[in-house]
C-alpha cells in the first residue's frame, strides 16, 4: 500500500524529534567533539569589513560553539511540531469496523493491566492538584490585593496632599428642632452645598442603646464569620476594610426606635429633600471605625447625574473628636463641574479637592446629612476609641438610584419601607 502523507510525515517527524532530542541531551563536549577542530588563521575579510581587516576564526568557533544550546533549540521545537502535526493527521485517518474515527494506538501498545491502588493513586493526584490550584489562587488574590491596597494607599496620601493646602473648617449645625418653625432656609442651603448638619437628631438616651446593640450585633457577626466581614452577607462594602465594617442593621429594638426618632424630627426638612413621603429607605445601617483604620480616599456615593437620587444621614452614636476618624465634606461639589474637575485630575487634584472642605466634629445624637453625589471620606482614626456612625438613606421618590441593589440594607427590608411608613 501507498504511504499517505501522514505517515511521511509522523515518519520524518519522529526521526528529527528523536535526533533534536539526543543532541539536546548530549553533553557539551561530545556535541563539541563533533565538529571539526578551528584552525587559527587569518585571512583578509570579505569587503563588508572593510579594506584590510582581519577576522579570527577562533574567535567565530568560539561565538558557534556558545551559541550551540539556542540553536539545538531551535532545531528542537520545530521538529516536536512536526511530529506532533504527523501524530494528528494520523489520528484524523484512523477509522473503526463502522468507518468511524478513532484515535490512533501505535502497533504493538498494549495497556498495562489496572492494579488495585490505581483508584487510590489518582485519587491522591486530583487531591495535590485540587489543593495545589487553591494555593496558588490564594496566593494571587493577596497579591493583587495587596497592590490594590498599596495603590489605594498611594492615592489617599496625594489627595491629603492637594487638602492640606486648601481652607479647612467645621461642619456649622443648627438644631433639629428650628425645622419645625422653618424648614425652607435648611433646604435651600442642602440644595446649594449638598450638606447640612442637625443638632440633636436622637436622644443620647437613643444613641447609646443603639451603640450597645450595634457592638453586640458586630461581635456576633464576626464570630459567625470566623473574624472576617468579607464572608457574611450581615456586612455591606466598604473603603478601606480591614478595621472598618459596614454593618447591616437588624429591623427591631434600637435600631428601628433611632430610625424613627431621627426621621420624625427630621420630617420637615426630608419632605422636600427626598420627594415626599413615598420616598423609600434604601440603606439602614451602621459604619464602625476601630482604632487604626485607615483614612479614606475621597469619593461620591453615587457619581454624578443631573437629579439628586439618594439622601444620606449620619448619626454619631458618641462624641466625636478630631482623632477619631470624623467625615471630610467638600461641600458644593455634588455638582456637574465639580465631578468633572475631580475626573480630570485623576481624583487626585485638581480644583475640585483645592476647594474648601468640612470635618464633621459631632456630639452624640448630631447628624450630618448630604447628597450621595457629593465628594466626602471616612477620616483614620487615630484614637483608642471606636467610631460608630449609625446611618440611612433613602431612595429620592421618582428618581432612579443606581446603587439599589447593592445598598446597603437588609434583603428582607430592601423597598419596603418608605418614609411615609416611619412618619405615621
Amino acid at each position: 500500500a501507498r504511504p499517505t502523507p501522514a505517515d511521511t510525515m509522523l515518519a520524518a517527524g519522529s526521526t528529527t524529534c528523536s535526533t533534536a532530542v539526543a543532541f539536546v541531551r548530549a553533553p557539551a563536549r561530545v556535541r563539541a567533539s563533533s565538529r571539526r577542530p578551528a584552525r587559527r588563521l587569518r585571512r583578509s575579510a570579505p569587503a563588508a569589513f572593510g579594506s584590510g581587516a582581519e577576522v579570527d576564526h577562533d574567535d567565530v568557533a568560539r561565538t558557534k560553539s556558545a551559541r550551540s544550546p539556542a540553536a539545538s533549540l531551535v532545531a528542537f521545537v520545530p521538529a516536536c511540531f512536526t511530529a506532533l502535526t504527523a501524530f494528528g493527521a494520523r489520528a484524523l485517518e484512523s477509522v473503526d469496523e463502522n468507518g468511524y474515527p478513532t484515535m490512533y494506538v501505535p502497533p504493538g501498545y498494549v495497556p498495562s493491566p489496572l492494579e488495585d491502588g490505581d483508584g487510590l493513586g489518582q485519587m491522591f493526584i486530583i487531591f495535590v492538584c485540587a489543593v495545589c490550584g487553591f494555593v496558588g489562587m490564594k496566593l494571587s488574590l493577596d497579591s493583587e490585593q495587596a497592590k490594590s491596597e498599596e495603590a489605594l494607599g498611594e492615592k489617599v496620601a496625594k489627595q491629603v496632599k492637594v487638602m492640606r493646602a486648601a481652607t479647612s473648617g467645621f461642619v456649622v449645625g443648627q438644631s433639629v428642632v428650628s425645622l419645625v418653625e422653618n424648614s425652607t432656609t435648611a433646604n435651600a442651603a442642602f440644595d446649594n452645598h449638598g450638606l447640612l448638619r442637625l443638632d440633636a437628631a436622637i436622644s443620647k438616651q437613643t444613641a447609646a442603646a443603639l451603640l450597645k446593640e450595634v457592638n453586640d450585633q458586630l461581635a456576633f457577626e464576626l464570630a459567625r464569620a470566623g473574624g472576617s466581614a468579607a464572608a457574611s452577607d450581615a456586612f455591606g462594602n466598604v473603603y478601606c476594610k480591614g478595621e472598618r465594617y459596614d454593618l447591616k442593621l437588624k429591623w427591631g429594638g434600637a435600631g428601628e426606635a433611632a430610625l424613627r426618632e431621627a426621621v420624625s424630627a427630621m420630617a420637615p426638612f426630608l419632605d422636600a429633600a427626598a420627594g415626599g413621603r413615598e420616598a423609600r429607605l434604601c440603606e439602614f445601617a451602621a459604619l464602625v471605625s476601630d482604632p487604626g483604620s485607615k483614612r479614606q480616599p475621597i469619593h461620591p456615593d453615587t457619581n454624578y447625574r443631573r437629579d439628586r437620587c439618594v439622601v444620606t444621614a449620619f448619626v454619631a452614636l458618641q462624641d466625636v473628636d478630631e482623632n477619631m476618624g470624623p467625615t471630610f465634606f467638600i461641600p458644593g461639589s455634588h455638582t456637574a463641574s465639580a465631578h468633572l474637575a475631580f475626573r480630570e485630575a485623576g481624583e487626585t487634584g485638581g480644583a475640585a479637592l483645592a476647594a474648601p472642605h468640612q470635618v464633621a466634629i459631632l456630639s452624640a445624637g448630631d447628624t450630618t446629612v448630604f447628597d450621595s453625589r457629593l465628594l466626602h471620606c471616612g477620616g483614620g482614626n487615630a484614637s483608642q476609641k471606636r467610631r460608630v456612625l449609625f446611618y440611612f438613606s433613602f431612595e429620592v421618590a421618582g428618581r432612579e438610584n443606581p446603587n439599589a441593589s447593592v445598598s446597603t440594607i437588609r434583603e428582607e427590608l430592601r423597598g419596603k419601607v418608605t418614609l411615609g411608613d416611619l412618619c405615621a
